[in-house]
């Protein structure tokens, strides 16, 4: 089950077969070892829990919005729907940002599967909490939108966008978030 890809061999969850030179010492010790899987696991946990803490202010803006449904002009079912449609699509990238590291670090393919799709529970949650909140303190809904939004952004800013630029994937970091910004403004066109 070896394959070559560019021009190195390497095993399947292994990672590359690479000789070490004279002037190099590798260490092999189980201490060692065990401090890069632990950093590795810690920093895929944080991971994890990052985005589902950020999937509570999405819950929270879904079940606002559908919880304000009739209580304005512009607070509308089909502006609620557009709303949970939008946060929808992006949580499926959400989804692989916590699989697929959990998959690299050897974990099945439907465990990592299955925990993507728990690490998004929490909106369903926070939609109920939100929609409920909104009928019982009507007076704090722009308040609580504002924080939703601020919430993503701020997370979108301090996380992801230095990770992007940090692992070198800048450009492409850039060119989808215009892409992402071209979608949703055409569903918030063309759906109303």
């Amino acid at each position: 089950s070896d394959k070559i890809e560019n021009g190195e061999v390497y095993q399947r969850r292994k990672g590359p077969h690479v000789s070490p030179t004279d002037d190099q010492e590798v260490s092999h010790s189980p201490r060692d070892m065990g401090e890069r899987t632990g950093s590795s696991w810690r920093r895929i946990m944080l991971l994890i829990l990052a985005i589902t803490i950020h999937n509570i202010p999405e819950g929270l803006a879904v079940g606002v919005g559908f919880g304000a449904a009739g209580k304005t002009a512009s607070a509308t079912f089909e502006s609620a729907r557009n709303l949970a449609i939008g946060i929808g699509i992006q949580n499926f990238p959400e989804g692989l940002a916590v699989s697929l590291p959990l998959r690299g670090a050897g974990v099945s393919t439907w465990r990592a599967f299955w925990y993507g799709q728990l690490s998004g529970m929490v909106e369903p949650v926070a939609g109920v909490l939100g929609a409920f909140a909104v009928v019982l303190a009507e007076p704090l809904l722009p308040y609580a939108l504002a924080f939703a939004a601020g919430a993503m952004i701020y997370v979108v800013m301090d996380d992801i966008i230095p990770e992007a630029q940090v692992s070198g994937n800048g450009k492409l970091a850039s060119w989808t978030s215009i892409l992402g910004f071209v979608v949703m403004m055409s569903l918030d066109v063309g759906l109303g």
